[in-house]
């Protein structure tokens, strides 16, 4: 019996994009106001899921841990919890890591690294999605939180394509063997022409154009190292993706590792200029 043919990747990825991209939108502009914030909670606590099970994937103390503790950074950050209770949760968050590291050391050649996966993790998944849903919360939200998706994921995608017809110098071969130094331009590219002149011209008209284009440059380079780290996190413990939950994508850290680091950019300008 002759085996069937696999779905192309591309192919995989637009799939899931037709799916995704209408709810995001949904929950953007029309939903309630309280649909767009549960699902950054959701896709935080699968983020965390995936990426204890990669760093700390025979403890499991260690993984519960530390997708409690991302979630109560999250609370904190996001403001779900009041403002007194941030101070509290990176203290909670911060010792309860360290301890629990203690329950079960070995093998403690690797002890150091998962310690310091419990405590940086909860801040690099809680924190960085609490920023997502607390810009969100900002004057003209919608608008700003889908500027973070274009500048990711237009980004991202403009890479891909320039990437495979112009890529001949590797980027960081080391620690991501398939991109280029030409995907990286073009996926710059494609975040101005995607994020920054499509605000400006359309969707957030009160953003200026210089403040646009050197934003957009900001928050696509920004994307771009999350996707590096990201894929040293992997490379460092041997896996190709962070899990199997999006077909053609990976799992969910695979796909929002640009996402939460453009996405620090971008709050950080709304709240130097508020805007």
């Amino acid at each position: 019996m002759s085996e069937k043919p696999k779905v192309g990747n591309l192919a995989l990825r637009l799939v899931t994009a037709a799916v995704w991209v209408p709810l995001l939108l949904y929950s953007l502009f029309s939903g309630p106001r309280w649909l767009f914030p549960s699902l950054t909670v959701g896709v935080c606590l699968l983020g965390a899921i995936e990426l204890f099970a990669m760093t700390a994937p025979a403890h499991m103390l260690l993984r519960i841990w530390g997708v409690i503790a991302t979630m109560i950074v999250f609370a904190s950050m996001s403001g779900i919890l009041p403002e007194p209770f941030l101070v509290p949760s990176i203290i909670v968050a911060t010792c309860g890591g360290l301890l629990a590291s203690l329950v079960r050391v070995t093998p403690i050649e690797d002890a150091s690294i998962r310690m310091g996966w419990v405590v940086a993790g909860p801040f690099y998944l809680g924190g960085l999605f609490g920023v997502i849903a607390r810009l969100f919360s900002h004057d003209h939200g919608g608008e700003w939180v889908l500027l973070v998706l274009i500048y990711a994921f237009g980004s991202d995608t403009m890479g891909y394509f320039v990437g495979r017809a112009f890529g001949r110098h590797k980027l960081y071969e080391v620690v991501s063997p398939k991109k280029t130094v030409e995907g990286s331009l073009g996926g710059l590219l494609g975040a101005l022409l995607f994020g920054g002149l499509l605000a400006h011209f359309w969707f957030l008209p009160t953003l200026p154009l210089l403040n646009a284009i050197l934003l957009s440059i900001a928050a696509a380079a920004a994307g771009q190292a999350g996707d590096l780290c990201e894929s040293l996190i992997k490379r460092s413990v041997g896996v190709k993706d962070s899990g199997t939950l999006l077909p053609g994508h990976g799992g969910i850290l695979d796909r929002v590792d640009a996402l939460v680091f453009a996405a620090g950019v971008v709050y950080l300008y709304v709240a130097a200029f508020g805007a």
